[in-house]
């Protein structure tokens, strides 16, 4: 670790470098454009998130409630972490004062984590919704979901308290007259942990249990459309018959065509199932994509398997993993108006600054029927 010391101590001397007048631009400019394109994006998106969800009657939906409080996570680390991130890129010191180093990690911890326990609370939501519809209708209410949301957010905040210990302001230079904000390299039993800790909590726990929940949702949903195929089949098979045998057979018929099952319907309502799942596993794979490099990184480094101080295509790797985390936070707007038509729809209706009126008039054409394991209509939401 001397060797870390005497080398900040050196790139931190004024006889060695003005950090008021030399920045590599090349590498800066960069990462100013994302930084720029995800605070703007982000800030705009998930507001009008949120904005949407409580503002319109037929997007107040458990899962919406949801992605709410997702969308807040994202603009906790928007709002509070972006603008000292920038700020740092144009000092080689920390002149923010240890109250905002540890702070400033410790709040990007509490979204990541408040976003990652969000994510796990919607795929179990999604689970009782699909696979036990009859007990969701007692578990899988607002109400409930808020009082998890407020679970998740004291949660989060107990769960990157560790942070705050390993995060420290760090004396440089020669005459330790200037300040870093870094992990604490001199206790490396705790920093060992607390890198590995932050990749269980973030990224392997959570995403088993999302991956347990929508391998049972695929399952069931498969299951549902496997026995509307059947029941296609043999009602093409009762017409064919009934129109061979002769026209005494005509109320035969006439019976049987009373009995059609709503396969257009089915297929629109198990259409939208898909159409759900398939966004949530978007956002969940993206959220994973993102965090996952950083954290994997930083548990690389605690063990010494790569170095702390990084030069050339190691250092180019790491600022690219840290943006990406930071990137995330705009990413998930960006996926519900691509794949949901009623979030469209209501960001259209709030750009706009238009009332909700086709809610009154429409209704239930807003909602997504789920189905039970015999395949009758239970579950409702508006995510579409």
């Amino acid at each position: 670790m001397s060797n870390e010391t005497d080398y900040y101590s050196n790139y931190s001397s004024p006889e060695d470098v003005d950090p008021n007048s030399v920045f590599n631009w090349n590498e800066l400019i960069p990462t100013l454009v994302v930084y720029g394109i995800t605070f703007i994006l982000g800030l705009t998106g998930n507001i009008l998130i949120i904005f949407t969800t409580f503002r319109y009657r037929r997007m107040q939906s458990v899962t919406n409630v949801f992605l709410s409080s997702l969308a807040s996570s994202d603009l906790l680390l928007i709002m509070f972490c972006i603008p000292v991130k920038v700020a740092k890129l144009f000092s080689y010191t920390w002149q923010m004062g240890e109250v905002i180093c540890r702070s400033v990690h410790y709040m990007q911890n509490v979204s990541a984590i408040c976003s990652v326990l969000t994510l796990t609370a919607i795929s179990i939501e999604r689970y009782y919704a699909i696979v036990h519809p009859m007990k969701a209708k007692y578990i899988c209410t607002i109400r409930q979901a808020k009082t998890i949301i407020i679970i998740i957010w004291n949660l989060s905040m107990l769960l990157a308290t560790p942070t705050l210990k390993v995060q420290i302001h760090m004396r440089v230079g020669l005459n330790d007259e200037y300040r870093w904000c870094v992990r604490d390299w001199d206790n490396q039993p705790i920093w060992k942990f607390h890198e590995l800790y932050m990749l269980i909590v973030i990224l392997i726990l959570p995403f088993c249990i999302m991956t347990f929940s929508y391998t049972l949702i695929c399952w069931e949903v498969w299951k549902v459309m496997e026995r509307r195929s059947v029941m296609t089949s043999e009602y093409a098979l009762t017409r064919n018959h009934t129109v061979v045998i002769d026209e005494k057979c005509s109320e035969n018929f006439i019976l049987s065509e009373s009995k059609k099952p709503k396969v257009k319907n089915g297929r629109d309502d198990t259409h939208m199932v898909k159409q759900v799942i398939c966004m949530l596993v978007v956002v969940v794979a993206l959220f994973a994509l993102c965090w996952a490099p950083v954290l994997i990184d930083n548990v690389l480094m605690a063990y010494d398997v790569l170095p702390y101080l990084r030069f050339g295509p190691l250092k180019h790797m790491s600022i690219a993993f840290h943006l990406m985390a930071y990137f995330n936070s705009c990413i998930n707007p960006i996926v519900y108006g691509f794949m949901s038509k009623s979030f469209r729809e209501t960001f259209a209706l709030t750009v706009c600054f238009a009332t909700d009126v086709k809610s009154r008039h429409r209704g239930s054409s807003h909602s997504l029927k789920y189905f039970s394991r015999r395949g009758s209509q239970t579950r409702s939401t508006s995510i579409r």
